[in-house]
């Protein structure tokens, strides 16, 4: 079974050819634009779809040609750096590609590919150990970042599991209706990583093997793709965690796609493909209210530095609960808990004031705010200055262009983390 199979895959392919179907009938009846003229805008946005139906097919070549090298296919792989790999492997050869997937693996990737992990509570914990690991693999110390990445991703897996880690000879890395989880992503990479490494080894290696390298059997582990590759491995199992937290390691109930919706959903595709295109980020002009040190009523409604100074506000009143709202959250963790979880990580922190500096408007649903914050720690006065992202969506976690119904700004709080997750202090 290929990764193109997947039932969500396989349902957009199934839509996609009944629309063409709908397409070809509408342009053989000579009345049919008189009588649904919208539907000429809509098949003509269908035309761009069909054109990017290749993107679908992406995964599975992917792994078909990276997968025994040690790299898979995962949700939040970039597809531009799936499809340029691909390209290079049949042009070049596999050797220049795994060094461009190598260098794919730079601090941008490792920056937003971190940032998912604060919406995991199993992540979450980890975090302090893979701003290290981040800051042993940017600085080259690939000896050091390896086996610690090894570790976190075995122990992430057993904990997400509740039951074996990933290289365990019993343990399931499938998941319905997942990328990562699929038969030929992370349940064929954990049996080519943990295979028995059983003599010692001066010679390079390029794949991570996990017993060869704890044990001390592989001496010439230490470097770049080979470190590049636990990296992919640890964010393949994020995305894995997060099929799981959503209820996708068995199959659901098929549902039956009604033409009326699936024409629904094209029309609401125009629109904010419309929408998106009319979208520029605000102007200086727009943005003369900052810098604020006020309250933040004073700031525009439904804007994001407002949700920020909202946060910085309830933090300096210990309103855990109403910070815990304003956080993203990709767990659907449960607000009690949640609130607790806020409460620990920021908790500890005597926050006194605030001001938002600037603004970035960087998408048509993201934006970086500039905040400085004035607190105690340990009782000793401190200032810091913190860029935090802050992202328009609506309440599955669904992007949306800001002003559209329904949506809510919230905060990353891997943002914070320089001031409550202090790292070599």
């Amino acid at each position: 079974m290929r990764i193109v199979d997947n039932p969500s895959t396989k349902e957009l392919l199934n839509q996609i050819r009944a629309m063409e179907s709908l397409e070809s009938l509408y342009r053989l009846v000579p009345w049919a634009s008189r009588l649904c003229p919208k539907l000429s805008e809509i098949f003509s946005d269908f035309s761009e779809i069909k054109r990017q139906v290749e993107v679908l097919l992406l995964p599975d070549r992917f792994n078909e040609t990276f997968s025994s090298f040690g790299w898979i296919a995962y949700e939040s792989l970039n597809l531009n750096a799936m499809k340029q790999a691909i390209e290079i492997s049949e042009t070049v050869g596999v050797e220049d590609a795994e060094k461009f997937l190598a260098n794919h693996y730079n601090e941008e990737t490792l920056k937003w590919g971190i940032l998912r992990f604060s919406g995991h509570p199993d992540c979450r914990k980890r975090l302090r150990l893979i701003e290290l690991a981040k800051d042993d693999y940017l600085a080259e110390r690939y000896h050091a970042c390896i086996p610690l990445l090894i570790s976190l991703t075995d122990g992430l897996v057993n904990d997400v599991s509740k039951h074996v880690g990933l290289f365990a000879e019993n343990t399931d890395m499938t998941a319905w209706d997942s990328i990562a989880a699929h038969e030929t992503g992370l349940q064929s990479l954990a049996k080519l990583l943990g295979r028995g490494r059983n003599k010692t080894n001066e010679e390079e290696i390029t794949i991570p093997f996990r017993h060869g390298i704890l044990h001390g059997r592989e001496l010439a582990f230490d470097n770049k793709i080979a470190a590049a590759k636990c990296w992919s491995t640890l964010f393949a199992v994020r995305d894995w965690a997060g099929s799981i937290a959503n209820g996708k390691k068995y199959p659901k109930p098929k549902e039956q796609v009604r033409w009326s919706e699936l024409l629904k959903q094209l029309t609401e595709n125009a629109r904010t493909k419309q929408l998106l295109e009319q979208w520029q980020p605000r102007t200086l002009e727009q943005l003369g209210h900052l810098p604020s040190s006020s309250l933040s009523m004073h700031l525009p409604e439904d804007s994001p530095e407002r949700v920020v100074a909202e946060f910085t506000e309830n933090w300096i009143k210990k309103r855990y609960g109403k910070m815990a709202e304003a956080l993203l959250d990709f767990a659907s963790t449960p607000s009690g808990k949640k609130a607790g979880q806020v409460k620990q990580d920021f908790g500890h922190i005597n926050l006194s004031s605030y001001e938002i500096k600037a603004v970035e408007d960087e998408a048509a649903s993201a934006s970086r705010v500039q905040v400085c914050l004035e607190f105690s720690k340990q009782g000793e006065p401190q200032l810091e200055e913190l860029w935090i992202r802050v992202v328009y969506q609506n309440h599955e976690n669904t992007p949306l262009i800001r002003g559209e119904e329904g949506g809510n700004w919230k905060i990353v709080q891997n943002g914070f983390s320089k001031v409550i997750y202090p790292i070599g202090v």
